[in-house]
């Protein structure tokens, strides 16, 4: 919650709709799967992060589904220009 509101400081309205993780291997050295659904402005999308720790590879797939926002904006202008 607190990390979303960070990125709502910097000018994102996101709203979390879904979260789902999961290990990807088992041991020690396990990596853990996040994966988010969020209402990123007016686009609705999943992100997905991968990492060591399940809260990190949580608060990547939050980033993951905001760059995806912004590349599908970006594009979306891209082609508004042609």
């Amino acid at each position: 919650a607190a990390f979303l509101e960070i990125v709502r400081s910097q000018g994102f309205d996101v709203t979390l709709y879904d979260y789902v993780e999961h290990a990807l291997s088992s041991g020690g050295d396990a990596q853990a799967a996040a994966y988010v659904e969020l209402q990123v402005d007016d686009q609705r999308l999943w992100g997905v992060g991968i990492d060591g720790d399940i809260s990190t590879a949580s608060l990547k797939a939050i980033v993951s589904g905001v760059n995806r926002a912004i590349r599908t904006r970006q594009a979306s202008g891209a082609l508004a220009g042609v």
